[in-house]
């Protein structure tokens, strides 16, 4: 399900997820939805076709340092739940910068409940990065921009 976001006049599409069965599963699809629409927009902005260079600039704005206001609600599914980070829309100054913050806390969070199911966090650091790199790549290698809509 999309919804749309406007921050001064620009507009973005935000891709929410429906019908996940598990907290991993959620957690996964929220990164992955988040990574889509943040290169959707990147493509959209810059006619940049580049996979390797896209690649790379998302790969930089997963820092892992955000500061700024963000929310957090639990999220139940079944007899579980979940810590969730949202970005606070109307804190952001651009888009970017909306998606971005997007990316980095739907990692965070998915890094977090890994760790948290984990019997050795610290052993387990090294393979969840991993996973996530090879994740982002796997998308990023698969991406097809989607047709830009125009709402004119």
């Amino acid at each position: 399900m999309n919804k749309f976001i406007t921050i001064g006049d620009e507009k973005v599409s935000i891709t929410e997820i429906e019908n996940a069965k598990s907290i991993p599963e959620l957690l996964q699809s929220r990164v992955q939805y988040a990574i889509l629409d943040q290169l959707n927009d990147m493509v959209a902005r810059s006619g940049m076709g580049n996979p390797d260079e896209v690649k790379k600039l998302v790969l930089r704005d997963i820092a892992f340092s955000r500061g700024g206001y963000s929310s957090s609600f639990t999220f139940p599914m079944a007899n579980q739940a979940v810590n969730m980070t949202e970005v606070d829309f109307t804190s952001e100054k651009s888009i970017s910068e909306l998606l971005t913050s997007r990316v980095q806390y739907a990692i965070l969070d998915q890094l977090n409940h890994l760790i948290s199911q984990s019997e050795n966090p610290d052993g387990s650091l090294k393979k969840i990065k991993d996973s996530v790199i090879l994740d982002v790549t796997k998308i990023i290698d698969n991406f097809t921009p989607s047709t830009i809509i125009d709402d004119n």
